[in-house]
């Protein structure tokens, strides 16, 4: 079996206005990673829905993969992410998994409650992380177990 462990999914209205998209969320950090190159060349990030993503898969001979969330500015940005990978992993169980985005804005309770959704949901893991694009330092209370 061929797993492909890091995909980035995004909804069609993501992909159709990428800094639209972010502008309305807040998301200038994920904006600036996946717009133009400084030299004005394209974005180095590639667009995919799901159904064009499972095509791919198919060409290549990959039987499944694991879509990543993303480290969000913004943890509403986070909860939309997980609810999307969810209608994804619900369509197509037999192709994809998902881990869990995570924000330590959230606070302690909503932390647990939005993992725990997650976690009965089926996602595999916690990711993509990087505490400091959201305004948090590797040892903040909510990262640390």
């Amino acid at each position: 079996m061929i797993i492909d462990c890091h995909v980035h999914l995004y909804p069609d209205a993501a992909i159709a206005d990428p800094a639209g998209w972010a502008a309305a969320r807040g998301e200038a950090k994920w904006a600036a990673m996946v717009g133009p190159r400084c030299d004005g060349g394209a974005s180095l990030q590639g667009w995919a829905n799901v159904e064009r993503l499972l095509r791919d898969m198919d060409a290549a001979g990959v039987d499944r993969a694991v879509l990543l969330g993303w480290y969000w500015e913004n943890a509403a940005t986070c909860a939309e992410q997980n609810r999307f990978y969810a209608e994804c992993v619900r369509r197509h169980p037999d192709r994809l998994e998902a881990c869990a985005a995570f924000h330590a804005g959230w606070g302690p309770d909503g932390a647990r409650a939005e993992l725990r959704r997650c976690r009965d949901e089926g996602r595999s893991g916690l990711g993509e992380l990087c505490p400091p694009a959201q305004g948090f330092g590797y040892d903040h209370p909510q990262l640390v177990v």
